[in-house]
């Protein structure tokens, strides 16, 4: 078994150094790592993902893998500038629902017979409904049906996540709120939640998805 890597003190230090990283350049995009390239810079922000690829793809199966690799690529181009890559956050927005979709399916292909946690998922998408009452008045034409598409796919995706162990659902848990955080800096004048700020809840999410995933798989 090599799974117990992903739970060793260097396996868990190289992946929070590299959130640490990615967080503090881009708090400080337009300040202290503004010299950086936009390209480079896109790369540190994907890099925890990154290696939370390469680390499935070496001890799971290819699908877990692909979740993360998705979620990189999705890191890359959001972070692209507008006037450098057209389209870019939309792509970026399409890989993410590629990576949520991943989740549902490795949620339902390790679905635990009770479904122990399935009831606080009820939870969950309250909260969702009560954040897409503010949000969606403020979306107007295609990318009206665009954003509630993923909305969708990401309360489904964590009522999947519900269905498998602890460590997935708190993962999927903790990549909703971001997700939900970063719907409200955007679209809602004078909320203070930036979406900046939910970049390291979004990658701890990802660190329990690999764990949760690689462990039900491991076992």
């Amino acid at each position: 078994m090599r799974f117990p890597w992903l739970l060793t003190p260097q396996a868990t230090v190289i992946f929070f150094v590299l959130v640490v990283i990615a967080v503090f350049t881009q708090l400080t995009r337009t300040t202290t790592s503004r010299s950086i390239p936009f390209w480079l810079r896109a790369l540190l922000k994907s890099a925890p993902a990154l290696f939370l690829t390469w680390l499935s793809w070496s001890v799971g199966p290819p699908l877990v893998a692909l979740l993360f690799l998705f979620c990189s690529i999705g890191d890359i181009l959001l972070d692209l500038p507008e006037d450098k890559v057209r389209h870019g956050f939309q792509l970026g927005a399409v890989s993410f629902a590629a990576a949520l979709v991943c989740v549902c399916i490795l949620s339902y292909e390790n679905a635990l017979p009770r479904m122990p946690l399935l009831s606080l998922s009820l939870t969950n998408v309250v909260i969702a409904i009560f954040v897409l009452r503010w949000v969606l008045p403020k979306i107007h034409g295609p990318g009206r049906i665009f954003e509630l598409t993923y909305f969708v796919l990401l309360i489904l995706s964590n009522i999947l996540a519900s269905t498998s162990n602890t460590a997935v659902f708190l993962g999927s848990s903790l990549w909703f709120m971001s997700d939900l955080s970063i719907g409200l800096s955007k679209y809602v004048s004078g909320e203070p939640v930036s979406s900046l700020d939910t970049l390291g809840l979004y990658d701890l999410g990802l660190y329990f998805l690999a764990i949760g995933f690689l462990y039900a798989f491991a076992f």
